[in-house]
């Protein structure tokens, strides 16, 4: 590469290459979920940031009123949940959801002083390649652990023994 891109110093072969760019292209061009290729509708990555808000206490305890007898915000006890577009079924399918929904069912039995401040609601889309596909590589056994550190144990011992001698 003509210069360094930090982390992302990979670079996809031309021709000839096993997974170069003819690879990805058909990958794309057959639009079949495998290992290398997951589909999901757009809406899978939307979500909306709502900003969750609760109300004001004076040093009694009791709720502090706007002018409008509706309680006043505490600036403190802001909190901003991301609530996805789609949820999952009791059947694993994807289906819509609202703002409503998802917070009466997620953050009210949590904080039943809570609400919604609507002005400061905005949409957003992100697309988490870690989480969709990461595969876990499960660690090595004690016993292998082990085994190596005794190892390395020998080996050390071997090379004090070679440089006193």
């Amino acid at each position: 590469m003509p210069r360094s891109l930090g982390n992302k110093r990979k670079a996809i072969a031309e021709n000839g290459a096993e997974k170069g760019i003819g690879f990805i292209a058909n990958l794309y061009g057959d639009f079949q979920e495998n290992e290398f290729c997951k589909i999901y509708p757009n809406a899978f990555f939307g979500y909306w940031r709502v900003a969750v808000q609760r109300p004001l206490k004076d040093e009694q305890g009791k709720v502090v009123k706007t002018r409008q007898g509706k309680p006043k915000p505490d600036s403190k006890l802001k909190d901003f949940e991301n609530i996805p577009f789609l949820r999952k079924d009791e059947r694993g399918r994807l289906v819509p959801q609202s703002i409503e929904e998802y917070f009466e069912r997620e953050v009210k039995p949590h904080v039943p002083d809570s609400w919604i401040d609507e002005s400061k609601t905005k949409t957003g889309y992100e697309i988490n390649f870690t989480k969709y596909f990461y595969e876990f590589k499960p660690l090595r056994s004690l016993a292998e652990i082990r085994a190596d550190i005794l190892r390395l144990e020998e080996e050390t011992a071997e090379l004090e023994r070679k440089v006193l001698i």
